[in-house]
Formats: C-alpha cells, sequence, structure tokens
C-alpha cells in the first residue's frame, strides 16, 4: 500500500470515528473535551510541521492562535459578520507574520527561539493592556453565538463537528504539503541548509512560506476557540499554552502527523485527570500548575521515549515486520 492509500485509510478511518461518537456517546463533557482534542490538535500539527519539519524553532506560535481569537471576537463583539470576521482575523494574522517573520526568521536555533518567545511575552502584554479594546485580563465577553449565513451553531455537539472539520482538514492540507514541491524543499534544508541552497533552493522564501501558512491556521483554530467559549483572555495564550503544545508534539511525536493528534488526546485527557484529582487537593487549579506537570513529563519522555508514541509505535510495527519475516521464511 503506498503512502498516500495509507493516508486516505487514515483520514478516512479518523473522519468515520468523529462522525460516530457523539451518537454512541452522547456525553456533553466527552463532546466537550474532544472538541479541545482538535483544536488544540489543529494549533499542534502547524507548530509540529514548524519545528520538526521546516526546522523552524518558533515559540511564538500560540501568539498567532490568542490574535485570531481576539481579533475575531472583537469583531463579532461589533457586529461584523462571523464568517468575515474569522477571514479578517487570518488574513491580519498572515500579514502580520510576514513583516515579523521576514526580520525573526534571518536568526537561528536558540537565537529564533529566544527572539520568539520575547515575541510570545510581549504580544500576550499588550493585550493584556489594551483594556478598552479587549478587555485587559478580566478577558473579552460579550460574544454573539456563533452564526454562518442562517445557521447558528448551538451546543457542543455542533463545535465539535466544526472544530473536527478544521483539525481533519489541517491534516490533509499539511499532508499535501509535505508531499509537495514546498514539502521537499522544507526536508532538504532541514537536513542541510548550505547543501539546499547550493541546489538552488530559496530557503529564507520557504521559511518564510510555511510560517506564515501555520500562523493562519493557528489564527482558524483561535476563531474556533473564541466562538465556543465565547470568553477569551490573554492568559489562555500565553507561556503554559506553549507548555502544553511542546508537550504534545514530545508525546505524540513531531516527525508523523499523526503523532500530534495522538499527543494533543493523551495531553487534554491527562490534563482533565489532573484537574479532577489534584482539585481535590489543590484549592485552585491554574494554567501555570498544568504547565508544571507537563513540564515534568516532556522531561520523562524525553529520556525513555525520545520518538514520542509515533517512534514508538513505529519500532513496534517495524519489530513486528520482521518477525512476521524471519518465521514465514524464505
Amino acid at each position: 500500500m503506498n503512502q498516500s492509500r495509507k493516508a486516505y485509510v487514515l483520514i478516512s478511518l479518523l473522519a468515520l470515528s468523529v462522525g460516530v461518537l457523539p451518537f454512541v456517546i452522547p456525553s456533553p463533557y466527552i463532546i466537550g473535551v474532544m472538541c479541545f482534542i482538535a483544536i488544540y490538535g489543529a494549533l499542534a500539527l502547524g507548530q509540529a510541521v514548524l519545528m520538526e519539519h521546516a526546522g523552524v524553532f518558533s515559540l511564538a506560535h500560540p501568539s498567532w492562535f490568542g490574535i485570531g481569537a481576539y481579533i475575531t471576537g472583537i469583531a463579532a463583539v461589533r457586529g461584523v459578520p462571523h464568517l468575515l470576521a474569522i477571514l479578517v482575523a487570518a488574513l491580519f494574522v498572515a500579514i502580520l507574520a510576514y513583516i515579523m517573520g521576514a526580520p525573526l526568521l534571518r536568526l537561528r536555533g536558540y537565537y529564533l527561539a529566544c527572539a520568539t518567545f520575547c515575541l510570545l511575552i510581549i504580544i500576550e502584554i499588550v493585550i493584556g493592556n489594551m483594556t478598552s479594546l479587549t478587555g485587559g485580563h478580566e478577558g473579552l465577553l460579550g460574544i454573539s453565538p456563533l452564526a454562518i449565513g442562517s445557521f447558528t451553531f448551538e451546543g457542543d455537539r455542533h463545535f465539535y463537528f466544526f472544530s473536527w472539520g478544521l483539525c481533519i482538514g489541517t491534516f490533509w492540507f499539511l499532508y499535501n504539503l509535505m508531499n509537495s514541491r514546498v514539502g521537499r524543499a522544507m526536508k532538504s534544508f532541514n537536513d542541510s541548509e548550505a547543501t539546499s541552497m547550493c541546489m538552488g533552493v530559496n530557503v529564507p522564501n520557504y521559511k518564510l512560506k510555511i510560517f506564515v501558512i501555520t500562523a493562519v491556521m493557528a489564527s482558524l483554530a483561535g476563531s474556533i476557540l473564541c466562538f465556543w467559549l465565547r470568553f477569551i483572555q490573554p492568559s489562555m495564550f500565553g507561556f503554559p499554552l506553549l507548555v502544553e503544545l511542546i508537550t504534545i508534539i514530545i508525546i505524540g511525536g513531531g516527525k508523523t502527523l499523526i503523532g500530534p493528534l495522538l499527543g494533543s488526546f493523551i495531553v487534554m485527557w491527562m490534563r482533565e485527570l489532573i484537574h479532577i484529582y489534584l482539585g481535590r487537593v489543590l484549592p485552585v487549579m491554574t494554567a501555570e500548575i498544568d504547565a508544571l506537570f507537563f513540564g515534568i513529563i516532556i522531561v520523562v519522555i524525553l529520556i525513555f521515549m525520545p520518538g514520542g508514541l509515533a517512534g514508538w509505535l513505529e519500532q513496534l510495527i517495524f519489530i513486528g515486520r520482521r518477525v512476521r519475516e524471519r518465521f514465514a521464511g524464505p
């Protein structure tokens, strides 16, 4: 079975499972957690492609997620049609990512990580201090229910299908991107930038392209979160979210596209278990406490399972094939 057929089968099975789940298990709690899995899975897919496949160690990804959510929410509060608000937010994020990425992507490695981390902190502070526009640290309220045309999204089930539609669409788009000319260029300069440039690959141009593309994907995920929760605040898009994203990628494995989805599923349910059991001991469960536990998990996974779950599953499949070939004989 070739790679394209495998991807088609995987996407079909994922879509079928997602479509059946709300009818088999109609629990509002489970549907709500699955919405988070889809939104954070779509966000982690872009981050993983950016870091693991393109070799761009950017830590500003939660910023595009937050800016997309805030622009969408502010526009919705002011009566802008919701679909237009989502598109305007994505366009604004694309322009901002292009303007910021052009100089920042000249940096490499730790220098790029430090610069983009500073950008993450600056944007969070700016959003928190624009009280008249964003609601400040208290958060943005009064966001109307999502309506596209005559259809109004009501309840978690509608957002479940909407968020998973974005997640599966993001997976399919990135799969095709990785198997296109852009993806082949990314793989080449991720291995060796000098060799790629000698072969005529415009490395800065391709890096900027994938930087902008993943930023737009993060903006779309932020827009869905904004309309689903109908409340956003700056702390939702800061350092704790960055830790969660890195945890998702490390646990799932960033070398394959299915890895971030596996990681999102595990991390979101792990977060729920942490809140359920530690909530009995600690009076308040904050995002910082989540970040503490996820930081410990990152260290453990890096030591004992550096390839993540996806890498571990690939090893099991490889071992299974070797065992089957050995017992099958000549």
